[in-house]
C-alpha cells in the first residue's frame, strides 16, 4: 500500500491562472456572500484565462528552450515508473503522483481548448494543424503540409452506475475509469490513486473523454521525401 502522501499539486499551491480561492470556488468549496461578489470573481477568472491564452504567444516564441524543458521535465518520469503502486514508496510515489497529475493537466488543457474552439463553431482540426505547423516552424523547419485526421467513437456513460461499480470494486474498462476520474465525483487523494494505479492500464490519461479516439498526424518532411525518391 502506498503511503499517505499529499497529492501534488493541491489547491493551496502557488497561483497560476487560478488563485487558491478560485480553485475552491470553481469546485464548489467556497461561496461568496453576495451575487455581485460571485459575478466579480467569475469576471476576474475569465479575464485571467484570456490573458493567459495571449501569453502563450510570448511563451512559444520567447521562453528559452531550457526553461520549457525544465517545466515539462515533470512529465518525463511517468513512463519509467511502475503502475503497481505497491512498488512505490516515499519520494518515488510522490514523483509518480506528480507526473500523473501533470500528464492529466496537459491532457485536460488540450480538452479545454478543444471545447473552447467548438464553442466558437470553428473546426478543431484546422486549429490543430496550425498549432503543429507553428511548433515545427519554431524548431526551424519550413512546413509544406500538415494533415490531422480525428476519429471519435463516443457514448454517454451512466455515471451513477459507474460510480457504484468503482466504489464496490467491480471491474471497469479503461474508458469507464476515465469517465469516473473526469466526472469530478471522486476525490483524487493518495488512497484513491492507490486504488486507481491497481486498476488502470498504462494509458491512464489517453485522450478523448467517454470514447475511443484515433489521431493520425502526418507532417511532410521535404528531406525524407527526397530520400524516398
Amino acid at each position: 500500500m502506498a503511503p499517505e502522501t499529499p497529492i501534488i499539486p493541491d489547491d493551496e499551491r502557488d497561483r497560476g491562472v487560478l488563485t487558491p480561492d478560485d480553485r475552491k470556488f470553481l469546485k464548489g468549496e467556497k461561496e461568496y456572500q453576495s451575487e455581485q461578489s460571485e459575478r466579480d470573481a467569475r469576471y476576474r477568472i475569465r479575464s485571467r484565462i484570456k490573458d493567459a491564452i495571449l501569453d502563450f504567444s510570448i511563451l512559444l516564441h520567447h521562453l528559452d528552450r531550457n526553461d520549457r524543458e525544465q517545466v515539462f521535465s515533470t512529465y518525463e518520469g511517468i513512463s519509467g515508473l511502475s503502475n503497481n503502486s505497491d512498488e512505490l514508496s516515499g519520494e518515488a510515489f510522490r514523483e509518480f503522483v506528480e507526473s500523473t497529475m501533470f500528464q492529466n493537466g496537459i491532457s485536460d488543457a488540450i480538452s479545454f481548448f478543444i471545447l473552447g474552439i467548438e464553442d466558437t463553431n470553428e473546426p478543431v482540426d484546422s486549429m490543430l494543424e496550425t498549432g503543429i505547423e507553428g511548433a515545427e516552424e519554431e524548431k526551424g523547419y519550413l512546413v509544406d503540409e500538415v494533415t490531422v485526421e480525428i476519429s471519435v467513437k463516443r457514448k454517454k456513460p451512466e455515471l451513477e452506475v459507474l460510480l457504484e461499480k468503482f466504489e464496490s470494486g467491480e471491474p471497469l474498462t479503461e474508458d469507464e475509469l476515465e469517465a469516473v476520474i473526469r466526472s469530478g465525483e471522486i476525490e483524487l487523494d493518495a488512497g484513491t490513486l492507490d486504488t486507481l494505479f491497481e486498476r488502470v492500464s498504462e494509458s491512464l490519461s489517453e485522450d478523448i473523454e467517454n470514447g475511443d479516439a484515433t489521431i493520425n498526424i502526418d507532417i511532410a518532411d521535404e528531406d525524407e521525401d527526397e530520400d524516398e525518391e
